[in-house]
C-alpha cells in the first residue's frame, strides 16, 4: 500500500503542469583536487621501473599519469608477471615456459611496439590474449596483433567469457572473437598446464560483459573500477549498474591476491577497493539523510511543484529535480573527500547513485544501499 501511495503521489507531481523547481538551486562551485604527481597520495611509496627487481607488495610504480606518447613502461611483479603501461592503458604479462599470455591489448598501442616492449624481458613468443572485457579502447589492439602474428604463421589465442562473445557478436566491433569462450561465473581455463581463473560475476557492472583475471602468481587484472589514491572516473567510471558495479568489486575482493592491474591506472592493492567502497558507502549514506526520507511523502517534489508557475514539461521539471538532489549530495559529500583527485567529479557519482535508489528503491525501506562486504569463491 506505501509503495502505491508512492507512485500514486509521484505520478500526479510530475504530470502537473508547470512543474518546475521551488527556487533555483544555487550551483556552488566545486574547486578541483589538487594534483598528486604520480598517481596516488603521498603516503604512498614508490619503486622502479624495473625489468628485473619486484615490485615490493604494497608499492606503486613509479612512472607518471601519462609518459612519453608510445613509450611502454614496465614493472615486474613477480616471478613471471609483469605490469605493462602505454598511453594510459595498461596489459598484464605471464611469461610461461614456451610462450607469453597477455591479458588486453589497447586500441592505442602498435603491437609491433608491444612485441618490442616485451622482448625487453622475454624471447618468448606471445599465444594467449585474455580479455578483461569488451570495451574496444581495451581490446581492439587484438585484432592488428592477431594480424600480425598471422602473417609470421602463428595462430593466436583468445580467451574470454561467454558474455564478451555474446557482446562483440552484438556489436559488430573491431574486436576479435575469442576463439575459446570461458562459461560465466567463476571458472578456470589453463595455460601451459597452470590454471588461470576468469571470473565474471555480475550481468551488469562498467559494462555487460566484465570479468577480473587471476593468474597463479597473485596477480588480478580487472579494468574501469577503481582508481588508486583516487575517486572513480565520472559517472562511476560509466557504470552501466553500480549496485552490479560494487558487487564485481566484492568479488574481486573476496579472492587471493597481491597484486592488481587496473587497466588505466598504476599497480593496485585490496586497500584501495575499501577506500572506494567507504567513498559509495558515504555518497549513499549522504542519500539516505538527505534525500529519501521525503520520497515516500513526496514532500520535496510536492514543494517544487507549488511554488512554481507553468512553463516546463515534465521531463524538464524531473531533470532539474534529479540536478537539485544530486547536487545536493554532492555539496555534503565533497569536504571529506576534496583530497583527493577526480572530487570534481563527485556530483556525477551522486547521479549514478541517484539512478540506483531511486530505481530500486523500497518505500518502506529507510536506507537504500548495496552491501561493501568481500564475496568469497
Amino acid at each position: 500500500m506505501a509503495k502505491l501511495r508512492y507512485w500514486l503521489g509521484l505520478f500526479i507531481v510530475i504530470v502537473s503542469s508547470g512543474a518546475a523547481l521551488a527556487e533555483e538551486f544555487s550551483h556552488q562551485r566545486i574547486a578541483p583536487a589538487a594534483l598528486l604527481v604520480p598517481w596516488s597520495g603521498t603516503e604512498d611509496e614508490f619503486f622502479g621501473p624495473s625489468l628485473t627487481r619486484q615490485l615490493p607488495v604494497g608499492h606503486r610504480v613509479a612512472v607518471p599519469d601519462f609518459g612519453e606518447p608510445g613509450k611502454w613502461y614496465v614493472q615486474r611483479l613477480t616471478e613471471r608477471s609483469y605490469w605493462m603501461i602505454c598511453n594510459a592503458f595498461a596489459s598484464t604479462v605471464y611469461v610461461g615456459e614456451e610462450s607469453v599470455l597477455v591479458v588486453d591489448v589497447s586500441s592505442s598501442v602498435n603491437p609491433s611496439d608491444m612485441l618490442a616492449a616485451l622482448r625487453s624481458f622475454t624471447e618468448l613468443p606471445v599465444s594467449t590474449v585474455v580479455y578483461s572485457h569488451p570495451h574496444t579502447d581495451h581490446n581492439a589492439g587484438a585484432m592488428r596483433l592477431q594480424q600480425l602474428l598471422a602473417q609470421q604463421g602463428v595462430e593466436l589465442r583468445i580467451v574470454a567469457s561467454e558474455s564478451a562473445a555474446r557482446e562483440i557478436s552484438i556489436h559488430q566491433n573491431s574486436i576479435a572473437p575469442p576463439t575459446e569462450i570461458v562459461p560465466n561465473g567463476r571458472a578456470a581455463f589453463s595455460f601451459e598446464g597452470r590454471d588461470f581463473i576468469l571470473g565474471t560475476p555480475v550481468a551488469s557492472a562498467h559494462s555487460p560483459a566484465d570479468s577480473y583475471v587471476l593468474n597463479p602468481d597473485g596477480v588480478i587484472t580487472y579494468v574501469d573500477f577503481n582508481y588508486p589514491g583516487r575517486l572513480p572516473l565520472a559517472y562511476i567510471s560509466s557504470s552501466h549498474d553500480i549496485t552490479g558495479w560494487v558487487n564485481f568489486l566484492r568479488h574481486v575482493l573476496g579472492e587471493d591476491w597481491d597484486y592488481a592491474v587496473l587497466g588505466h591506472a598504476n599497480v593496485g592493492y585490496k586497500r584501495d577497493i575499501r577506500q572506494t567502497f567507504a567513498y559509495l558507502e558515504d555518497l549513499y549514506d549522504a542519500f539516505n539523510t538527505l534525500i529519501l526520507p521525503d520520497w515516500s511523502t513526496g514532500k520535496s517534489i510536492g514543494e517544487a511543484v507549488q511554488k512554481n508557475g507553468p512553463g516546463l514539461t515534465a521531463g524538464v521539471f524531473w531533470g532539474n529535480y534529479v540536478e537539485q538532489s544530486t547536487e545536493t549530495v554532492a555539496q555534503a559529500v565533497h569536504p571529506r573527500w576534496k583530497h583527493l583527485a577526480h572530487s570534481e567529479v563527485i556530483r556525477s557519482h551522486a547521479y549514478k547513485v541517484f539512478e540506483d535508489v531511486f530505481l530500486n528503491y523500497n518505500p518502506e525501506v529507510q536506507s537504500v544501499k548495496p552491501q561493501f562486504d568481500p564475496i568469497a569463491p
